[in-house]
């Protein structure tokens, strides 16, 4: 009887990753109808369906899954031709399918219903062969069995994962303990036993983490066909294009993407696409695109969906929240752009003229800000009217371990996700006259050329701030594309925060959003920047609205931190790559059997060497390490396989540099700064070579 059950449920999992697949396969083949190695595979996916299920005794879906492959027979031997009534016909056979496995799964039967009305609605699309098919015949092109292949790949259950990360949080709190006593006896007997443990325990993390990684395009790859139907209900066209469906990122990061996600696709078709008339009209296409791309960027993962529809309109936005009673007319006047197409997202607010069965109530916007907050993910807004819509959504990996910053106030420490900070600012007692002013009862700093409000962590903690005579300590944080300063008592070192819930006695207050153990064994309570901003009112719209603006942004382009590296030539580094800047004593530096590494904030930071992976960099010539040099230049940066050190020679500035963010990916490609070559690294490409040159 048990190996029935595995066989049924061996069953299910395949048949359910076929129907998963199909669903992508068919509205691809919509496009590329005379595709046949496209057109094979669907074959063989309803085939396989098909002949598993009579043999488990699923006779009605066995009858089902028949049909269909008729139907595909005849695709495939040219007697049918794949158009738009075919592909409906055979996406409602795929729902109809996994309507049956879940019956299978709920009740061990394949259920009482025949399915006779769709099963009648196939076989009228082969009444239209110039030679009918006989029910029953043979396929035009017979499958054959693969050869065997040797299994590497493994299926794992969810929750033992989810333990397997409980265990590994608890080993890296153990090894910060430790790491406390190395500290203690530098030159002891516990040092190398330490550092062993600390380099496993880094690895563990890592592949524990990777093996919780889930590829994006799981939950994707489902919204061409939501789309799609969701187009033709409304007599519009779209198609959807998908890129970066293999990133990785965390299963329960996954689950709560996907729901966001959705509502912004399902907006997207009913808000942002016009209809075929209005397009054809306006110059365009009359089947409109929606792209959603994903990528890796500073151990956080990227997604953009853009459209070609009518765009949003920000004065339109505005105008709908001065109705609704959300804002005065002088607020809603005072609002720059970008803060007026954030107003899409509150509760309530839609700019629909009626109600309809997708959208109208101004709830679906609100739920994706609501489910990203969550995740701790920021999402921005761009539009152009006419042109389209743009949201860019910043995500991280895992909720499980969180890199951040330490920060103290009031004698207490506290964790500030590092994701967030974009600077720290220390003010001098003869600077704070000049540069901190008070506007409208609110601290503001004047930080290159913009005020920027600031909030007093002391005091909205309710706790008494130190007596400290050097001034004031500003940490600059970024929290939905505005930025804010929190005044703290002091800054200390980035830590890798191993998140756990909080109890119920402190759930309830917004300004934390978890606590982690220190490596001293005590508590540090992780800030929920948005609550903390939200008790003191610097990030809603009303703050906002009163505080000017004296000067614009700076130009246009990206932050590039420039550096030197043996010979002289010249890298650059995304500023948003860059962690920290470190100068590691050369002692502290040891070979491992995948390159040197180095102890850093109680983990095992890799150190590369860009002249050894990227060919530019060679070209020039390089000198031989010294080993005298007490030190050695590192930027430590952040990937997707955690903080790596790039070893340099000296850093030099940082520059602003215009930059096509679609170009193409590759460890390095050049450009001119400063009337200099210059090679512009990609982290991500180059942790990549690395990891091949290890594996070489």
């Amino acid at each position: 009887m048990s190996e029935d059950l595995e066989i049924v449920e061996a069953f299910l999992e395949e048949s359910r990753e076929s129907v998963d697949r199909l669903d992508q396969d068919l509205v691809v083949l919509e496009t590329r109808p005379g595709d046949p190695e496209l057109l094979a595979q669907v074959y063989r996916s309803i085939h396989t369906i098909k002949g598993t299920c009579g043999f488990l005794g699923y006779h009605r879906l066995e009858a089902l899954t028949h049909a269909g492959e008729d139907v595909l027979d005849a695709l495939r031997s040219g007697k049918l031709v794949l158009d738009a009534d075919i592909t409906t016909s055979l996406l409602r056979l795929i729902d109809a399918v996994r309507a049956v496995l879940d019956r299978v799964e709920a009740t061990g039967n394949d259920g009482d219903d025949s399915y006779r009305e769709l099963i009648a609605a196939l076989a009228a699309h082969l009444a239209d062969e110039t030679a009918p098919v006989a029910a029953g015949a043979p396929p035009a092109e017979t499958v054959t069995a693969l050869p065997a292949t040797q299994e590497n790949s493994v299926r794992v259950d969810v929750g033992l994962l989810d333990s397997l990360m409980d265990l590994v949080g608890e080993l890296v709190l153990t090894r910060n303990q430790i790491a406390r006593l190395a500290d203690d006896d530098d030159e002891g007997p516990i040092v190398p036993s330490y550092r062993q443990l600390a380099r496993i325990t880094t690895e563990l993390q890592e592949n524990v983490m990777r093996a919780r990684l889930q590829p994006v395009g799981a939950i994707m790859g489902k919204f061409p066909r939501i789309a799609r139907d969701l187009a033709a209900s409304m007599g519009k066209r779209i198609r959807v294009e998908l890129e970066g469906e293999d990133v990785g990122v965390d299963r329960a990061v996954n689950e709560t993407l996907k729901h966001a996600l959705l509502h912004l696709v399902r907006n997207t078709v009913d808000h942002g696409i016009e209809s075929p008339a209005e397009r054809s009209a306006a110059g365009k296409d009359p089947e409109g695109c929606l792209r959603i791309r994903a990528s890796h960027a500073g151990g956080r993962v990227h997604i953009e969906l853009s459209d070609d529809g009518r765009g949003a309109d920000p004065q339109r936005l505005a105008a709908r929240a001065v109705s609704a009673g959300v804002l005065s007319r002088a607020e809603a006047d005072a609002l720059s752009e970008s803060s007026a197409l954030q107003l899409m997202f509150l509760p309530g607010l839609s700019t629909k003229d009626e109600i309809t069965t997708v959208s109208g109530r101004g709830v679906g916007m609100d739920a994706v800000r609501a489910g990203l907050d969550q995740l701790g993910a920021s999402v921005e807004v761009s539009s152009e009217i006419g042109r389209g819509t743009v949201f860019r959504i910043n995500v991280p990996l895992t909720l499980a371990i969180l890199p951040a910053v330490l920060v103290s106030s009031g004698g207490e420490r506290y964790a500030i996700p590092q994701v967030h900070i974009r600077e720290v600012v220390q003010l001098g007692p003869d600077a704070i006259p000049g540069s901190v002013d008070e506007v409208d009862g609110a601290l503001v700093y004047r930080l290159r050329g913009r005020l920027l409000p600031l909030l007093v962590m002391a005091q909205h903690l309710q706790v008494t701030a130190a007596a400290t005579p050097a001034g004031m300590t500003i940490v600059v944080v970024e929290i939905d594309g505005r930025r804010l300063g929190i005044v703290v008592d002091a800054v200390g070192d980035p830590i890798e925060a191993v998140v756990k819930p909080l109890t119920h006695a402190t759930r309830s207050i917004p300004m934390f959003a978890g606590v982690t153990i220190l490596s001293d064994g005590r508590p540090a309570l992780i800030l929920d920047l948005d609550g903390l901003a939200g008790a003191g009112g610097l990030l809603s719209l009303r703050a906002e609205a009163r505080l000017p603006v004296e000067a614009p942004e700076s130009p246009a382009g990206t932050s590039m931190l420039l550096a030197t590296v043996a010979g002289g030539e010249q890298l650059a580094v995304a500023l948003t790559a860059v962690r920290r800047l470190e100068h590691f004593a050369r002692g502290r530096v040891q070979r491992s059997r995948g390159g040197d590494v180095v102890e850093y904030a109680d983990t095992i930071l890799p150190l590369m060497q860009p002249a050894e992976l990227v060919p530019g960099l060679r070209a020039g010539g390089e000198r031989p390490p010294d080993e005298a040099t007490e030190y050695v230049p590192t930027i430590v940066c952040h990937s997707s396989v955690g903080p790596v050190g790039l070893v340099v020679e000296r850093i030099k500035d940082v520059v602003e540099v215009p930059l096509d963010a679609s170009g193409p990916r590759a460890a390095a490609h050049r450009l001119v700064i400063d009337d200099r070559v210059t090679e512009l690294i990609d982290i991500e490409a180059l942790v990549a070579r690395a990891g091949a040159q290890r594996a070489a």
